[in-house]
Order: C-alpha cells, then sequence, then structure tokens
C-alpha cells in the first residue's frame, strides 16, 4: 500500500489532514479529500483485516452487551426507523437489512412487509436473531447474490461508513435489488454541529473512531450512490438533542440525551433539531436511492 493518502471515491492523491488518532487507536490519521471532500481514515485495514475485525473485536468494543440485552436497548430506534420507512414498503414486499446487528429493526417492520431477511457478520447475534424470531440471516451479502431472490427494500442503517469499498459493495447491493427497488441508507454526518460549528474537542475525539473508515456529507454520500449507479434524495435527520450537544460542551463526555429534560421540552428538542437539519448540520442523513 501507497504510503500517501488516496481517496476512494475519487481516486485523488492530494488530502488535508483533518486529526491525528481516533477513537480505538491512536496510530490511525483522518484525512479530507481536496478534490471531493470525502472524509476517510488512513491506512485503511486490508480486506483480511477488516474481516477478522467484525468477526472478533467489534462487538466488543462497542458494544459488550449479550444480545438479548442489546435488542432491548435498540427496539425504541428500530421502532422510529420502521415509521420513515412505512412510506417505502408495501405489505408483499421483501425487505432486506444488511447489518441487522440485534435484529430488532427485522422485528419491527416485519408485520408491515411479505418477509425480512437479514445480513449480519456476527456469528452470536447471527444465531440469536435466527432463534429467537425464525428469520433468515446470512453473514454476507456475497451469499445473497448466488441466489435468486430480489428484494424489494434494502436497509442499511449505519453500515456504509464501515464499508472498505463502498462503491463496489453498493453495486453488490444493487444485483439482489428488484429493478424498482428502494435502498434506504442511515449514516453519521460529517457535517454534524458537534464537529463543524461547535468543534468540542473531546467530541471529536469521540466522533472520529477506528470502525468508521468514511465520513460522509450529502455530496459526497450522493457522489458515491451515483457511482455505484443510484439516484438519491438525501435528508437530515437529528438522532441527539439539545441536552445531548449541553452535556458534550459542559463535560466532555457522551450519556447527555435527555440529561436536562426537565428543563427543554420535547417542543425545545424539535425546534432544535429543524434548525440543525435546515443548517444542514444535522447528525445523520437519511438517503433513499433507486437504481438508474
Amino acid at each position: 500500500m501507497s504510503d500517501e493518502p488516496i481517496c476512494t471515491l475519487c481516486r485523488s492523491a492530494g488530502s488535508m489532514l483533518v486529526q491525528v488518532g481516533v477513537r480505538y487507536a491512536v496510530e490511525l490519521k483522518v484525512h479530507r479529500c481536496g478534490q471531493c471532500g470525502l472524509v476517510f481514515l488512513w491506512p485503511r485495514p486490508s480486506s483480511a483485516k477488516l474481516a477478522d475485525y467484525y468477526t472478533q473485536d467489534y462487538r466488543g468494543e462497542y458494544s459488550d452487551l449479550p444480545p438479548d440485552q442489546q435488542y432491548r436497548l435498540d427496539l425504541d430506534e428500530a421502532r422510529l426507523r420502521t415509521k420513515r420507512l412505512l412510506p417505502l414498503i408495501t405489505e408483499k414486499a421483501r425487505l432486506l437489512e444488511i447489518g441487522c446487528g440485534s435484529g430488532a429493526f427485522l422485528d419491527s417492520v416485519r408485520p408491515y412487509c411479505g418477509e425480512v431477511t437479514g445480513v449480519e457478520p456476527h456469528e452470536e447475534y447471527r444465531q440469536v436473531t435466527v432463534a429467537r424470531s425464525n428469520i433468515a440471516v446470512v453473514a454476507s451479502i456475497d451469499e445473497l447474490l448466488l441466489g435468486s431472490k430480489r428484494f424489494d427494500t434494502v436497509a442499511m442503517f449505519h453500515v456504509l461508513e464501515h464499508i472498505e469499498d463502498p462503491v463496489t459493495f453498493l453495486g453488490k447491493v444493487a444485483q439482489v435489488m428488484a429493478r424498482d427497488g428502494s435502498l434506504i441508507i442511515e449514516v453519521p454526518s460529517v457535517d454534524d454541529a458537534l464537529v463543524s460549528i461547535y468543534k468540542v474537542p473531546a467530541y471529536l475525539r469521540f466522533y472520529y473512531q477506528k470502525a468508521h473508515l468514511y465520513y460522509f456529507s450529502r455530496p459526497t454520500l450522493a457522489r458515491t450512490l451515483e457511482q455505484a449507479g443510484f439516484n438519491t434524495t438525501i435528508d437530515g435527520i437529528q438522532r441527539y438533542d439539545l441536552s445531548n450537544h449541553i452535556h458534550w460542551m459542559l463535560t466532555g463526555q457522551p450519556g447527555g440525551q435527555g440529561y436536562y429534560g426537565d428543563m427543554f421540552s420535547p417542543a425545545v428538542n424539535a425546534a432544535y433539531a429543524d434548525a440543525l437539519i435546515r443548517a444542514g448540520r444535522s447528525d445523520t442523513l437519511w438517503a433513499i436511492a433507486r437504481r438508474n
């Protein structure tokens, strides 16, 4: 591998160093491509190292909870995602979630579509989901490419930023989609207010992390999907509330969601979220993509 950072998206060798050291890996560096603006980690791990990481160490670093306990924690957000997705699915739709984790979203969305399937590399999580919900879950999208089943809706929640080569991977996703199918992608936004406006030092050390190889903005996410053969619309959503932001600025620590809930009403949080979304500074991007 070249020592010079290379952008996966536009193949440019010109980049700006953003930060040295990320969560769980002090040796990694964050770069921003000078041509297309994609933010990425360097050096990127090999395919073999990534595979080992996600089947062995990833869950221990990020969530050491038993699958059933993680499932219960995931249910509220799974229901929110299901609500966002409802206009895009039908009662006969085949739905695939890539990176289904605990299986909470698949269980949540299952009553509204015809069939659900998951992709999950972690063996224990995969086995628990199959045993609990009797849902077909495979270890890799490559297993689905061998079959003839095609999916009307494919969902990827906080997955694309983990993928070694996003454009090539999305090309595989296109191959398992029905011709008129929809791809739903949710990723963290690098224009998150805590990163781009407030620039909280402790949050920057937390935000950039070993598992996230890429950090997308609206333009770079759109370009990634376009190169993979998709038309897309991208909106912002705000997952974390005003309390969370104030807590980060005051303490430099996570865990602030709802912390000042006795002072900030739901209406105040909604207004704050709307302001961030309008300004393009929300913490998350939500893309709806269809094959060209």
